[in-house]
């Protein structure tokens, strides 16, 4: 009970922190676009997709400090989780200092490949240098979130990430409302990471104060045992930032800045879909670590069930939501310019996160178990093919190309590959996987599906607060439909919860009743 308090906790806090970030990106995101126009928005936009690119020089460091240090508390080994943060610390250093480098040449030639106005190219390249200071300083100090990550310390970096989002929305819209522009918003970015990384710094040694850091360069074991297991993190994040940022690339280099704004708005709300999923399931990676350093590959199923179903049963309802009701949120929330052309690119991209939410506890499984050769290969082909298919279909059928090459090779690999991969892992039949997981738990959305498709047809919100009471109406359908379609599961958790309650009772009268029998003695 006291791991699963754990676990709930983790997440708990940090839905809490995903949901302050998200109500504020929500009355954020209006305020920003109007501010800045569609036109320096769209430039803002291929800014941040640009230098999130240098995201693939953390060489998946960071993976490797949560891998190696879980596993290192859990043998209390507790020199060799020194030795792997120290290594990485160093490797990650010499990145930084690359990544301002890379950061200066960029913005020397930033208009030279996108069509920038005039006016807002000196403020653009000199927002991308301030951009990769920020990337640089991240991951440097990213390491030190790791060390929180792998000591399931969620809550601290959930406080910390809470911290971040109010003081850069204050930020935004003080600097906004005095006239500034984009190098201004680079330039607090910047302030807030230093904040957030230097309590991120402090908090990790307070927790961990076993830990000695020592910056040389790594010994060759430690170099050896960080390189063995980072090379393919890298190499799928590699292949993630090509899925996720090229889109905004590729709109902008065959539409417009204004096209990406389009793109990006639908985007952004399938970005929200995803955090809420990976905010429950990145716990889960050092948990599987320590189940697989115990040899316990029972917990290992354990985990990817009830896993899998938890981030079914969180992310099926909204992604349902959206894609019935999608173009009527875009629309109340932004205006009625977005609503088709967002709206549309928000349905397509919905297809692919359905199955990579179902899927989001097997990653998790597979980076604790250290499995990550085949899904290496598997993120290079989903990353080609998007890029090739979104470079075809943009020339035909526009913004809408792009979605639809992001979204049919994730469906493929997500739907074919993954299911019977870690079932093998974890040696559990691939039936009873899928029946116990995805077809349950879509059964149990069904009811609440039709009735937000239903909404959508006669029951029009003419606004966001009767948008809003409208899905908290039907909302009750949900827990209904799930308590038939898991009632076995459900009453068996009663039952355990009861029992737990009488043994805590039963425990209370007895510590109660020694103190009185010892006074009359």
């Amino acid at each position: 009970m006291p791991r699963v308090r754990r676990i709930a906790q983790n997440v708990l806090s940090n839905w809490f922190a995903l949901a302050i970030t998200t109500v504020v990106s929500f009355f954020l995101a209006p305020f920003v676009v109007h501010h800045l126009g569609n036109l320096a928005y769209g430039v803002w936009v291929i800014i941040a997709s640009l230098v999130g690119y240098m995201n693939l020089l953390d060489l998946g460091l960071r993976s490797a400090v949560v891998r190696f240090v879980s596993k290192g508390v859990a043998q209390e080994s507790h020199e060799e989780s020194s030795q792997a943060v120290s290594g990485a610390l160093w490797i990650r250093f010499w990145v930084s200092v690359t990544i301002v480098c890379a950061g200066s040449i960029l913005s020397v030639g930033f208009h030279r490949i996108f069509v920038i106005p005039t006016e807002l190219q000196e403020s653009a390249r000199a927002a991308i240098l301030v951009t990769a200071v920020t990337v640089g300083i991240n991951l440097w100090c990213g390491v030190f979130g790791g060390v929180l990550v792998a000591l399931h310390r969620f809550d601290l970096g959930s406080s910390i990430s809470i911290l971040q989002t109010c003081l850069r929305a204050l930020g935004i819209v003080f600097l906004l409302r005095s006239g500034h522009g984009i190098l201004a918003l680079a330039i607090w970015d910047l302030c807030t990471s230093i904040i957030a990384n230097a309590a991120t710094v402090v908090l990790c040694f307070r927790v961990y104060p076993k830990l000695r850091i020592v910056f040389r360069r790594p010994d060759r074991s430690t170099f050896t045992k960080l390189r063995n297991f980072s090379f393919y993190v890298f190499v799928i994040n590699m292949a993630v930032q090509v899925v996720y940022y090229t889109d905004n690339l590729v709109v902008g280099a065959f539409l417009s800045p204004a096209a990406v704004t389009l793109y990006a708005i639908g985007g952004v709300l399938i970005a929200y879909s995803r955090q809420i999923v990976s905010s429950m399931t990145t716990t889960f990676a050092p948990l599987a670590s320590t189940f697989e350093a115990e040899g316990s590959h029972q917990n290992l199923r354990r985990l990817l069930i009830h896993g899998t179903r938890a981030a079914l049963i969180v992310s099926l309802p909204i992604e349902v939501a959206l894609f019935f009701r999608g173009h009527t949120f875009i629309r109340l929330w932004m205006g009625e310019q977005y609503a088709k052309p967002s709206g549309t690119v928000m349905q397509i991209l919905l297809l692919s996160v359905v199955f990579n939410s179902a899927n989001a506890t097997s990653g998790g499984v597979v980076y604790g178990m250290e499995r990550l050769k085949r899904i290496a290969l598997w993120a290079i082909a989903e990353a080609v093919a998007n890029l090739l298919l979104s470079v075809i279909l943009v020339r035909h059928i526009g913004i809408y190309g792009v979605a639809w090459g992001t979204t049919i090779p994730s469906v493929v690999i997500e739907l074919f590959l993954w299911p019977s991969y870690v079932c093998r892992l974890v040696t559990l039949p691939v039936r009873t996987y899928l029946w116990q997981t995805w077809f349950r738990t879509a059964l149990g959305v069904v009811p609440f599906a039709l009735a937000c498709a239903l909404a959508e047809r006669f029951w029009p919100a003419p606004n966001l607060a009767i948008f809003f009471l409208q899905s908290a109406a039907l909302l009750p359908l949900l827990p209904l439909a799930l308590t038939l379609v898991f009632h076995n599961e459900f009453t068996v958790q009663v039952r355990e919860w009861k029992k737990l309650r009488s043994l805590s009772s039963r425990s209370s009268d007895v510590d109660e009743y020694e103190p009185s029998k010892a006074t009359v003695g």
